[in-house]
């Protein structure tokens, strides 16, 4: 048999050709100008700090900030804020002017904590600022549902390992379930809520349940509104929310272009109201026209957002680490701010 026409032979000399001359050529340019180099920056994973010190995820409220955990906790701040909750060192509106006050929260997607903690530390700081209960805002009690089960394993991780220098009574209780749908909720979760309801026995001291929900509502499946109206005729609580919504007016290019994005977002068309009908729907949830306010302050959020992701994106490249998907998501944010076609809101419902 002729061995020049033998197929494995030819492929055999071949392949072994190649890496001789690849071996060559690296050889020869080590020395040279394409030296692949000794050390790069790819060593600045071995200088994160571990665990990292927060683990934020919302879009942030960027009026005075360009820090991501920062916006994200100013935008905590900021529903709050409107629902006129904080503590007084924080917000001016908070006393109760007959006396004092208490407070449960029901939060639907805490994340992996930090707005949990958040409160914690602001509210029982609040006690010992006034260990009488006499002027601030007394939290009873801190419910929170989330989804995923990695946010509640590393929320419930970060809860347990954190102490607080002054004393706090409120019980801090987290769960992993699907806070849109109340009807799966477990017995457990019912019981939390019915202990968290339960207005103290002094008449004078108004208690007030609260849903807080933090950049999540948009994403709730078949929609947002099934657990509003249960929080509203079941649990007769109020709403404070930062939530998205859609302009008054889109072309029909417009329309399939979010109808395509939030698809890829999972989050259902339903969600996709303008602040309108958003109002409406709440009315027909049980809350009074009159005790909705839905301030828009996508000024502070999307233009800002988009400006911060751009600039993370090229600093970890620099550093040989990539952004990953948030890249998309950037732009998409900077396509909002500048069309204006969603808007970003906080919603306050009062019972």
């Amino acid at each position: 048999m002729d061995e020049s026409k033998n197929p494995l032979l030819i492929v055999s000399v071949t392949l072994a050709v190649l890496l001789v001359a690849r071996w060559i050529i690296r050889t020869r340019t080590m020395d040279g100008p394409t030296k692949k180099p000794l050390y790069r920056v790819d060593h600045s994973v071995l200088n994160i700090p571990l665990p990292l010190q927060s683990l934020w995820m919302n879009m942030g409220y960027w009026k005075d900030t360009d820090d991501f955990p920062t916006a994200c906790r100013a935008l905590l701040e900021q529903v709050l804020k409107h629902a006129h909750i904080l503590p007084d060192e924080v917000s001016e509106k908070s006393t109760n002017p007959n006396g004092n006050q208490s407070l449960s929260i029901i939060d639907l997607g805490y994340g992996c904590g930090d707005q949990s903690l958040y409160i914690r530390d602001t509210f029982s700081q609040s006690a010992q600022n006034d260990p009488q209960n006499t002027k601030q805002t007394h939290l009873k009690a801190y419910i929170g549902l989330t989804l995923e089960p990695s946010h509640f394993a590393t929320a419930q991780k970060r809860l347990d390992s954190t102490t607080l220098s002054t004393p706090h009574t409120a019980p801090f209780t987290i769960f992993c379930a699907d806070a849109a749908n109340p009807s799966s909720w477990t017995p457990q979760i019912h019981t939390a809520i019915s202990h968290a309801s339960q207005p103290p026995n002094d008449p004078a001291h108004p208690h007030h349940l609260w849903i807080l929900a933090l950049d999540t509502l948009y994403h709730f499946q078949p929609s947002r509104w099934p657990v509003l109206h249960y929080a509203s005729t079941t649990l007769n609580a109020s709403l404070m929310a930062f939530d998205l919504c859609t302009a008054d007016t889109l072309s029909l290019w417009q329309r399939i272009v979010i109808r395509f994005l939030t698809f890829m977002g999972q989050s259902p068309a339903a969600n996709w109201v303008t602040v309108s009908e958003y109002r409406d729907r709440l009315v027909e949830a049980g809350y009074a026209r009159d005790k909705i306010a839905i301030h828009d302050i996508s000024e502070f959020v999307f233009g800002p957002l988009h400006g911060f992701m751009e600039k993370r994106g090229r600093e970890l490249e620099e550093l040989g680490m990539s952004i990953g998907r948030f890249r998309y998501a950037g732009g998409m944010f900077g396509w909002w701010g500048r069309s204006g076609v969603v808007r970003a809101c906080v919603v306050v419902a009062r019972k």
